[in-house]
């Protein structure tokens, strides 16, 4: 299993006025926070807006991340749930998408 150290943020979701994933505004932030210094992302993470987006708008979150990050920093995908089940078929994918792993 991989061990994470360091600082590994949870982001937020940028949203326009229609609900649609920024996907130009989420690159500027992971650009940032890697030139800044982060050892990983972490999309979805508990800043609240996550309980509030579809399923697509999850994945397209974590996509757009998982792009700006290009292979320089690890992706973590959050999994705030509070069922036990939905959470681990929410982390079974996670190699399949270009996260390093679901959390």
């Amino acid at each position: 299993m991989a061990r994470f150290a360091g600082i590994i943020p949870y982001l937020v979701t940028p949203l326009d006025a229609e609900g649609r994933i920024e996907a130009g505004v989420m690159a500027t932030l992971c650009d940032d926070l890697i030139a800044a210094g982060v050892h990983g992302l972490t999309p979805l993470g508990s800043t609240g807006e996550f309980a509030y987006l579809d399923e697509a708008q999850k994945r397209e979150s974590v996509a757009a991340v998982v792009a700006a990050a290009a292979g320089r920093v690890p992706v973590l995908r959050a999994s705030p749930r509070r069922r036990s089940a939905a959470r681990w078929r929410r982390r079974r994918p996670a190699g399949r998408r270009g996260r390093t792993a679901s959390c």
